[in-house]
């Protein structure tokens, strides 16, 4: 494997990460661990609702992560972790993240989130939060390797399980 790069994505990007998404979905045993979405979401999440990190190596994408902005409307995880409502402008969610997986365990995930939470230092927020299923040990290991802790599980994306991870910028 050569060097892993890490960019912005722009919404040309879209459906190489929609195809990344299907890629992963389709190769895990439980379909409850990774929830997909659709070209769209994927595109106001490049635009206006947060941003995109992709991770390139070998001339293609092979990864990416999607952070949603989501200010201090009803659907923001700072509630879930507990957070006083005066921090949830500043919260941030590390909303979806998958690696092809002929790339996994080369500490991808935790690339892009690290350049993920830079971004949004730069931006002024305060707290990044996730939602990871309890049936994913390795995002999990991620996310505790980066300093997240747990602060609740609550069914989310109708009625999966997820823990709701939060981190102190």
């Amino acid at each position: 494997m050569t060097h892993i790069t890490i960019r912005m994505a722009m919404e040309e990007d879209a459906a190489s990460i929609a195809n990344i998404m299907k890629t992963v979905a389709k190769n895990l045993e439980d379909p409850e661990i990774y929830v997909t979405d659709d070209e769209e979401f994927i595109c106001r999440h490049i635009k206006d609702q947060g941003f995109t990190e992709l991770a390139e190596c070998d001339g293609g994408m092979v990864g990416f992560l999607i952070v949603h902005i989501p200010g201090n409307g009803p659907e923001n995880l700072g509630r879930d972790a507990g957070l006083p409502d005066r921090e949830l402008p500043f919260t941030a969610h590390m909303e979806s993240a998958a690696v092809l997986p002929a790339y996994r365990g080369h500490g991808i995930q935790r690339m892009l989130m690290m350049e993920a939470e830079k971004e949004l230092r730069r931006r002024g927020f305060h707290y990044a939060v996730g939602t990871v299923s309890p049936k994913n040990p390795y995002s999990m290991e991620n996310c505790l390797k980066l300093g997240y802790l747990t602060a609740a599980v609550r069914n989310k994306y109708g009625s999966l399980l997820r823990n709701i991870v939060v981190k102190r910028l």
